[in-house]
């Protein structure tokens, strides 16, 4: 799946990087005159502490520390005893000195460390953007540069860009270095991740057909409320909910859709490209008219009311109500990460998707997130780390096989291993292990989850031994389930002309101009959808008003520079 952890918007304030002479030597890892320099040879060097061949282990010969901030997730235990931790450290003879930080303060905890100049080694799984990246990378040089230390120690890493060349593209600088590593998940399902979870059992007891239209969902809805669907005679059916924090849990993504292509939550300005114009939807009538359908549901109590504040724990509590189901349908990109398939699975079968449904003018479409696999800032090296050659080569093993899969899912042969004689994955293609325990978003000490760097190609992720006869909601159906709902409910449906905003590179002079105005655009826009959501503002009274004030903030000059950036980095592909 797609991270939820990573998409956090950070903000750092640094100290300038001045080792001298640095300039003479860009972007090759080993900055002339500073203690770091290689001594030559063919290994780098950490302090007196050669580091091996890329790809083989122990890294160091005698022990050393790196000190790396990471983001907690609530899936982790604690990661200084966590069982992947102990088994990294012991490949590679480095010890890990964490520094987590809350998953609600990142962005005020970076700040601290980062005006203080003692820095970690390593950022990892922060989702530091591009904007960051430019102004401390490229301006400051406070993040290192990495092609030298890129070319020279990593070798899992170096095949990665071989087999994938947009990853490349993804994370080079506007200056030309790379100083952040990505993440790179080739999740088909996750390529489609705004869909709709409805109730099947409720739509059966109601004899009620799937919604095809925005005018059908809106009668099954009705019907949720007002005709006691799960039989307690109270009328405490909700029949439609979301969170502000799940994977793609919010309320209008999906269903905007059948209007204008959503470019989906974690997109605040809402770009999009169509037939190469780059744009935002927040202005267009289609966005208006997808407002004013969320608003009749929602004023006539078809939509919970706290989706627009309430957290996915909450969601997940609604969804899990003790006794009577209560919830209709739900947005989300896999329904197990709002119902756990292993602790609750008579009520996670319940629910399946709902297709693109057809809105007002004939619009049906399933935005295609064909961008997402590359996921950049997921893992730096500080300019002033004292060992640049073996951070990056313990970051380079976490590309590997069976790295990867100890790291997701626990120790071999208890969270996996091989497969099967004869088995095969979803591509139909031979096995390349087997999964012995169900994904859960249960806390565990197994394994990071996707705290770290995730690398899972499309052959790994549709490797995984299936049953042909498996229960598609049970636990070991999961991946199976995700992919046959996306392939028959979802691709379908994606869009020729009209795909969702590519990530673009910008220039620092540009970043600087648009540092004002993305932020107050961002907070205007979330505000006056929820607005025009709730009823306190009106489109036919409000509207032309909130259009104005979207072009006073800048909202005609954040697209033509976003038109400048899409066109220098895209023209041509």
């Amino acid at each position: 799946m797609k991270k939820i952890v990573k998409t956090l918007l950070v903000s750092l304030f640094c100290l300038s990087f001045i080792l001298a002479g640095c300039a003479n030597d860009k972007g090759t890892g080993n900055q002339a005159g500073s203690p770091n320099a290689s001594s030559g040879g063919n290994a780098g060097t950490a302090g007196e502490n050669a580091v091996s061949e890329p790809g083989s282990y122990p890294i160091v010969k005698d022990k050393i520390t790196l000190r790396v901030m990471a983001a907690q997730i609530p899936q982790v235990i604690d990661f200084n005893t966590n069982e992947f931790t102990k088994w990294y450290e012991e490949r590679t003879n480095i010890h890990i000195e964490w520094e987590i930080v809350p998953p609600g303060n990142v962005k005020e905890k970076l700040n601290l460390v980062l005006a203080s100049g003692d820095y970690p080694d390593v950022f990892l799984g922060l989702g530091v953007d591009d904007v960051i990246e430019a102004q401390y990378g490229v301006g400051q040089q406070v993040f290192r540069p990495l092609d030298g230390l890129i070319e020279k120690h990593m070798a899992a890493f170096k095949d990665v860009l071989q087999k994938h060349p947009a990853v490349k593209g993804r994370i080079t600088a506007t200056d030309g270095n790379i100083y952040s590593l990505p993440s790179w998940n080739d999740c088909f399902h996750c390529s489609f991740p705004q869909k709709m979870w409805i109730n099947q059992d409720w739509l059966d007891k109601l004899g009620l057909q799937m919604p095809t239209t925005t005018d059908e969902f809106y009668q099954v809805l009705k019907a949720f409320k007002e005709k006691d669907p799960n039989g307690n005679g109270k009328a405490d059916e909700i029949p439609l909910a979301g969170a502000t924090d799940g994977w793609y849990t919010a309320i209008d993504g999906f269903l905007m859709n059948s209007f204008i292509l959503h470019p989906g939550m974690y997109n605040p300005l809402k770009m999009i490209v169509q037939d190469g114009k780059v744009m935002s939807i927040v202005n267009t009538p289609q966005y208006k008219d997808g407002l004013a359908y969320l608003n009749k549901l929602y004023a006539e109590g078809l939509i919970y009311q706290p989706s627009f504040t309430q957290k996915i724990d909450q969601l997940k509590s609604l969804a899990a109500n003790e006794g009577s189901v209560i919830l209709g349908a739900f947005p989300t990109g896999a329904s197990v990460g709002v119902i756990d398939s292993a602790t609750n699975q008579e009520r996670y079968r319940q629910y399946v998707t709902v297709p693109p449904l057809e809105g007002p003018d004939g619009t049906r479409q399933a935005a295609f997130f064909q961008f997402d696999a590359a996921q950049g800032g997921d893992l730096l090296i500080s300019a002033s780390s004292e060992y640049p050659e073996a951070a990056i080569r313990w970051a380079d093993g976490l590309y590997e096989f069976e790295t990867q899969y100890r790291m997701i899912s626990g120790p071999k042969d208890v969270g996996w291993t091989t497969p099967d004689p004869g088995a095969v994955g979803l591509n139909g293609e031979p096995a390349l292990l087997k999964r012995l325990k169900p994904y859960t978003n249960e806390p565990q000490n197994d394994g990071w989850m996707h705290a770290g760097v995730e690398y899972a190609p499309a052959e790994w992720r549709l490797g995984e031994q299936i049953e042909p006869d498996a229960d598609l909601f049970s636990p070991e159906g999961l991946e199976r389930l995700l992919y046959e709902e996306t392939a028959r409910n979802y691709q379908p449906y994606a869009p020729e002309n009209t795909t969702v905003m590519p990530p673009i590179k910008l220039l620092a002079e540009e970043n600087d101009e648009l540092q004002t105005i993305r932020i107050e655009l961002e907070n205007y826009i979330n505000e006056s959808s929820v607005r025009f959501i709730t009823g306190d503002l009106k489109p036919a009274a409000d509207w032309d008003s909130y259009v104005q004030s979207l072009d006073n903030i800048g909202l005609k000059r954040f697209v033509e520079i976003n038109q400048k950036a899409y066109d220098r980095q895209y023209a041509g592909n």
